[in-house]
């Protein structure tokens, strides 16, 4: 099957109108109206092109962005482009729109005859990030208990599950879901601090401080919570001196409505620490290090969203024209495809959105 087979249709049926003995006025008029059709037909991408150019220019214009990034939505992308529009409104704060967005992709892979479950629990695990911007976070943590359940579990969900339950003070359980994770993959940057940040949680200092060294000196986090984790356990052992240049590092980092830690905790936390003086440990310096394997350097929790502008030509899936505010109407369509889907192109969201997701994962 061709990669682009809609392109592909489109360029037989114009080779097709241009070899009928029809006068040249009438063929041109068809060639237009095929390729109008066409436009049409792809809108959504063209909708989220120009919503991307409108936010990454040189004069942002933020109320057209989200507006034309809505329209993209409405006018139908593949599942996967679609989560991740759901993610871009989720991580802006946006938490009506993106709980529509993401609701919308469940609700219509629920009604196929065939449900992708990928899919299922990959919009299952951004609609989490949902609840979380909304405070709900036993709701966040119960959708994500239930795709793991079906056993779809993904890194992404342990490191969004693991840093609900350490945010709700459930350390039995989070401990558990850490080595359950450990078990069935490499530990990631986001895994790590979450082990990092349970460790603090239950005090155990110098353990978490060899571990936090090793992982901001290998993998060289992008994300916030790292750096403010580890500056935290600096702190606790009377390291101010050191806790600030971590405090002042993550500030460095992209600060979203998803990223468990706000700039003005981090604020709060060096205003804090004041002039205390630094308390030395002659136990245990800089050098020392813990052996801790594994990391990949682009992930995060909650996924950092960059978005491109550029639409490319393998950009392949046939959007849902009958897709509303609610959700996708057509719950057949999965098991009657013309088209292939299309392999993700992060270059259509632009500079907003991490082609990886999130940088923790």
């Amino acid at each position: 099957m061709f990669k682009n087979l809609t392109l592909t249709v489109v360029m037989i049926v114009i080779l097709v109108v241009v070899m009928l003995p029809l006068p040249q006025q009438v063929k041109t008029v068809l060639v237009v109206l095929v390729i109008l059709g066409l436009v049409f037909y792809r809108r959504g991408y063209i909708f989220v092109a120009i919503a991307s150019r409108a936010l990454n220019g040189k004069k942002p214009d933020e109320a057209k962005a989200w507006r034309y990034y809505e329209l993209g939505w409405k006018a139908g992308l593949p599942p996967n482009y679609t989560i991740m529009l759901g993610n871009l409104f989720a991580q802006r704060g946006d938490a009506a729109v993106a709980a529509r967005i993401l609701d919308s992709v469940i609700e219509k892979q629920q009604r196929s005859r065939k449900p992708d479950a990928a899919i299922i629990a990959s919009a299952s695990t951004s609609r989490s990030m949902v609840y979380w911007v909304q405070g709900d976070i036993e709701a966040a943590i119960a959708i994500l208990n239930k795709v793991r359940e079906s056993g779809q579990g993904d890194k992404n969900l342990y490191i969004n599950l693991t840093s609900y339950l350490l945010e709700s003070g459930r350390l039995e359980e989070a401990h558990a879901m850490i080595e359950e994770a450990s078990s069935k993959m490499a530990e990631s940057p986001g895994m790590a601090d979450n082990r990092g940040w349970y460790l603090l949680l239950t005090g155990a200092y110098k353990q978490a401080e060899k571990l936090y060294h090793e992982l901001l000196k290998d993998s060289k986090p992008r994300f916030p919570e790292a750096y403010a984790h580890a500056a935290q356990v600096k702190a606790a052992l009377g390291k101010n001196a050191r806790a600030r240049e971590l405090y002042n590092e993550a500030l460095t980092k992209p600060f979203y409505q998803t990223t468990s830690i706000t700039k003005e905790d981090v604020l709060a936390a060096l205003d804090a620490l004041g002039d205390k003086e630094i308390e030395w440990d002659p136990d245990l310096d800089d050098e020392d290090g813990l052996e801790v394997e594994g990391f990949e350097d682009d992930e995060d929790l909650f996924e950092e969203y960059e978005p491109n502008t550029d639409v490319g030509d393998d950009d392949d899936g046939d959007p849902n024209n009958e897709l509303d505010d609610e959700d996708y109407d057509d719950g057949d369509e999965s098991e009657v495809e013309e088209d292939e889907e299309p392999e993700l192109d992060s270059d259509l969201f632009g500079d907003e959105y991490d082609d990886e997701e999130d940088d923790r994962r």
